[in-house]
């Protein structure tokens, strides 16, 4: 072999090199690693991790206030991803039997001891039943119904359960005037989309609640948290729990998601 031969042969191989870091940049390998999701993604992950097409549920609410005794109600549930939500209190006794119903982005109550035959219609923004919860919270059956979704800076939340928890961070902003919030920031932790922590902002920027979910647990086919504390940060010291002690998938009747159903 020529020297020219042989000094030619480093200088293919370099080319060819170059053309496979080309390549490997156009068309990349199957094995590697995907891109980071997209705000809508990751809010669609929150959505699932909650949220089942169609299901029952029982849940206690209990909300604790400075120089009050803590009050609880135990709940009934019957929801739809595509319809809505009905609810059923079944404790304590002086509100037992009061129904409500989450259709078409509006919440209807029923009293049947009120002595009318008609549904009362409730504002969206008001509390739930004097909780720190808002009606709008009620039946939620997913956030990107209302709220667009933006990308922040992913963070590690200092959870007071989990400890340190990478997290996905997305700002969901209302996407009408018809939302209870102006903006919901949320923490997904990255390796689920687990929803860890939620900040409610009013239309005006407001601060003015925080939500931490935590005793993460299966419920059959969904695994989720269980828990669901919302601190008022106005009314110091005013915490509303929200404890999911049963949920299973199940189909649902249409007939439910009626008026004729509420007021039956």
């Amino acid at each position: 072999m020529s020297l020219r031969q042989r000094s030619a042969k480093p200088s293919a191989l370099r080319f060819a090199a170059v053309l496979i870091c080309l390549a490997s940049i156009a068309f990349p390998l199957s094995g590697a690693p995907s891109s980071s999701p997209t705000a809508d993604e990751i809010l669609a992950g929150v959505d699932r991790a909650l949220f089942l097409e169609s299901y029952t549920s029982t849940v206690t609410m209990e909300t604790v206030e400075p120089g009050s005794q803590p009050r609880s109600m135990t709940f009934e549930g019957k929801s739809r991803k595509d319809k809505g939500t009905y609810l059923e209190i079944t404790a304590p006794a002086r509100t037992k039997g009061t129904r409500f119903l989450q259709l078409d982005g509006s919440l209807w109550m029923f009293n049947p001891k009120a002595g009318s035959a008609n549904a009362l219609r409730l504002s969206s923004q008001d509390s739930f039943q004097g909780s720190t919860f808002a009606n709008a919270d009620v039946g939620k059956s997913q956030f990107s119904d209302d709220y667009a979704p933006q990308l922040a800076p992913e963070a590690k939340l200092d959870h007071p359960e989990l400890g340190a928890v990478p997290c996905y961070v997305i700002e969901s902003k209302a996407r009408s005037d018809a939302s209870a919030y102006g903006k919901i920031v949320m923490w997904a932790r990255k390796s689920d989309f687990m929803p860890l922590r939620m900040e409610y902002y009013a239309k005006s920027g407001l601060l003015f609640k925080r939500m931490t979910l935590s005793k993460i647990r299966s419920f059959g086919s969904i695994t989720r948290p269980s828990v669901m504390a919302m601190e008022s940060l106005d009314k110091k010291g005013t915490v509303t729990t929200l404890t999911m002690q049963a949920m299973e998938a199940k189909d649902v009747s249409l007939s439910v998601f009626g008026k004729n159903y509420l007021t039956r």
